[in-house]
């Protein structure tokens, strides 16, 4: 065997330009499609829904959709008849690009909160977390998220990145439902570490378009084609042989998250 000629040709089992050429037409992530917030009116009390927000989009390609998170979706960004709670603003171009605003409070005169939130930035397990603090309203307060039980707890941990529904119950029985999201914090994967190493005991092949592309144990090429390594790799598409497990296609969207950075 051809050794030069098999390392050479490395890079195809992840696809990169080769034994899969489907791209997307878009590049979302440069499409410059954002969404800023513009006015809140906040509620007059618990438990009534009068308050409203509203955002613009720019960038991307119109005509844009708006839709709060998990609702109907809208050709405005006005969005009125809100109760108290926190808000996820998701905005979508005619490409299909989307972004998100996250965590916008509506409060009310009787019912004002924050909540103190922590990245999550472990890549293989969740340490995000939630603190919630209320006033001008009626205690004790109970607190739940998802479909656990209400309890005194107002500190959630170990929440992965995403969309978290927490709920806040007065002394009264009002209930605000508070749509909070974890951001993704820096991971730290390591291409010396954790990427290399699954390039170079997972991901060779020889004969795949005949070894014509470029080596991606070379950190430049992997940096260079980061983005499409990890998409292919999360659609399994990729590596054209063989397979790799749930954790080394994590360790891999980390790495092109935190930037497929040389450490």
């Amino acid at each position: 065997m051809n050794m030069q000629k098999f390392w050479f040709g490395l890079a195809v089992a992840f696809g990169v330009m080769a034994c899969s050429s489907d791209e997307d037409p878009v590049d979302c992530e440069k499409s410059g499609l954002f969404l800023s917030l513009g006015t809140v009116v906040n509620a007059t009390q618990c438990g009534v829904a009068d308050g409203s927000l509203k955002v613009f989009g720019s960038g991307g390609k119109e005509p844009y959709q708006f839709s709060l998170k998990n609702g109907p979706t809208q050709d405005n960004g006005q969005f009125n008849n809100l109760p108290p709670g926190i808000y996820t603003i998701v905005l979508t171009d005619a490409n299909r690009c989307s972004t998100t605003l996250d965590n916008v409070y509506i409060k009310a005169k009787d019912f004002t909160f924050t909540a103190e939130i922590t990245d999550d930035n472990s890549c293989l397990g969740s340490n995000g977390a939630v603190t919630l603090q209320v006033s001008s309203g009626n205690p004790p307060y109970l607190f739940a998220i998802g479909t656990g039980d209400f309890t005194e707890n107002n500190t959630f941990s170990n929440l992965p990145e995403g969309y978290q529904t927490i709920m806040v119950k007065d002394n009264e029985g009002c209930v605000v439902n508070l749509g909070v999201t974890i951001p993704r914090g820096f991971s730290g994967t390591s291409w010396e570490n954790d990427i290399k190493p699954i390039i170079e005991t997972k991901c060779a092949l020889s004969g795949c378009h005949n070894g014509s592309r470029p080596d991606l144990r070379v950190f430049a090429n992997a940096k260079t084609y980061a983005k499409s390594m990890k998409s292919k790799t999360q659609d399994r598409s990729m590596p054209a042989e063989g397979s790799l497990t749930d954790a080394q296609i994590q360790l891999i969207a980390c790495w092109v998250d935190d930037g497929a950075l040389a450490n």
